[in-house]
């Protein structure tokens, strides 16, 4: 073993890991250099390039069939058929992975895939000439074109999982955990601006030619190449009170639960915005429009990433709830493209810190032993949010017009918000409001919280 790796594999051990005071400004390089030396660059590159066609699938088949149909609703339906799909396969492969391991369905998913999006473009090609069955069939090839997507991020977040508990590492797992959320921000971002480019100056389904590339290249890279860790046998991290896990347990679906919300933000902006860009006769620029408010959150999780800013707590969820359910009431009244883009800019920059937010209370609250369950369901949430977005937000602007399909958005900002309330009630009811003791002397001791505060809370985790 390399000095480097050796270097690697005693700080992903736990032994001398820098603490919060330590680390100041050379936190952030820190934790990516430990990535790095654990996995790789090129590893790293290929997680977040490989986990972009879970972005484009659904935005690609949205402008693509309202821009050879132009019926919003049709559009819809078979965007949120995609994600719904996507969403209710990921926890399923998860349980496959651990029987026959990830490999094996990565590489069916490569194949599959393929054969499922030239389905898909075949019957959205048809679709303008063709009546009810061709519509049937369009639905189908959604649903099995979801279904065949890798779920590339919660397998990714797996890997970090098993290979930190394996090193007895928590600083291991909050370096990963918060590359893995600028991961899927980046993904996000780079899905929307390559659909919008594509959809202006090519066909919109060429974007689903660049899905077929992603995945023989990169999503099959990701199912062979492995993080190389150590193979030094490591201390196992120490066993969590039962009272404290039981009461985990119960308030890890407030996190989960709070991704939906945002997917059901997300996705109910994109059918929006088709129903907006289609009253001026701009269809093809939804993905711009879409890209403008992913780069500001790409733009907003790294300076939170950069600050170390501690995000793992229900008052960083509250104030971040409450900051995007104000900046979401400008985005349901604007009236030209220009004004559209400025509300999304400030829209991007507080769902990019919520999604920082909600993933870190999420891996936070996690019991030891739960956290590949709690890093798959919040994955899987935000893809069933979405597809319940574009669904809605088609119908309404289908049915009453954009004004109406914009008001979802904030909707489910207030969701989030009303769901940062009740997390951060339990929690202080729980970890914070102190329990009255009596000492021998009849007087009253120092009062204490019912339970311990989580590890990830003890140890400064859970950062962006």
């Amino acid at each position: 073993m390399s000095s480097d790796d050796g270097g690697a594999a005693r700080a992903a051990a736990g032994g001398a890991e820098p603490s919060h005071e330590t680390m100041g400004a050379r936190g952030v390089l820190e934790r990516l250099r430990l990535l790095t030396r654990l996995a790789g660059l090129t590893y790293l590159a290929i997680t977040v390039i490989a986990r972009l066609p879970m972005a484009i699938l659904p935005l690609t088949t949205l402008v693509m069939v309202v821009s050879w149909t132009d019926e919003i609703l049709l559009g819809g339906y078979a965007a949120g058929t995609v994600a719904l799909s996507i969403a209710v396969a990921v926890p399923v492969y998860g349980i496959i992975t651990h029987r026959v391991g990830q490999r094996l369905v990565l590489l069916f998913c490569v194949v599959a895939n393929i054969f499922a999006v030239l389905w898909l473009i075949a019957e959205s090609y048809a679709l303008p000439s063709a009546g009810d069955v061709s519509v049937m069939r369009l639905i189908m090839a959604c649903a099995l074109t979801g279904v065949t997507t890798a779920p590339v991020a919660a397998l990714a977040r797996i890997r970090w999982a098993f290979e930190s508990q394996r090193l007895a590492s928590r600083t291991l797992l909050n370096s990963s955990l918060a590359f893995e959320s600028v991961a899927d921000v980046v993904a996000i971002v780079l899905g929307a601006a390559i659909t919008g480019i594509i959809s202006v100056f090519w066909l919109p389904y060429t974007t689903l030619f660049l899905v077929i590339g992603i995945n023989l290249l990169t999503v099959t890279a990701f199912a062979v190449i492995r993080i190389r860790g150590t193979q030094v046998a490591q201390s196992r991290p120490a066993e969590e009170p039962c009272a404290s896990v039981r009461v985990r347990q119960r308030l890890i679906w407030f996190p989960v639960a709070g991704m939906g919300m945002l997917g059901l933000l997300l996705g109910s902006m994109q059918s929006s915005l088709v129903s907006f860009a289609v009253n001026f006769d701009a269809v093809n620029t939804v993905g711009l429009l879409y890209a403008i408010l992913g780069i500001s959150s790409l733009v907003a999780a790294l300076i939170v990433i950069l600050l170390r800013v501690r995000t793992s707590t229900w008052g960083a969820w509250l104030l971040s709830a409450l900051l995007l359910t104000l900046v979401s009431l400008p985005v349901s009244v604007p009236d030209s493209l220009p004004t559209m883009a400025m509300s999304l800019v400030a829209e991007g920059v507080l769902v990019g810190v919520a999604l920082i937010v909600t993933d870190s209370v999420a891996i936070s609250v996690a019991p030891t032993r739960m956290l590949d369950v709690v890093m798959t369901s919040t994955i899987a949430a935000l893809l069933t949010g979405t597809a319940l977005g574009l669904t809605w937000g088609a119908s309404l602007g289908d049915l009453v017009g954009y004004n109406s399909a914009l008001l979802l958005p904030l909707l489910s900002a207030l969701g989030y918000l009303v769901l940062a309330h009740l997390y951060g009630f339990f929690w202080r009811r729980v970890f914070e409001e102190p329990m009255p003791r009596v000492s021998r002397g009849g007087r009253a001791a120092p009062r204490r919280p019912r339970h311990a505060a989580s590890p990830v809370e003890a140890d400064g985790g859970g950062e962006g």
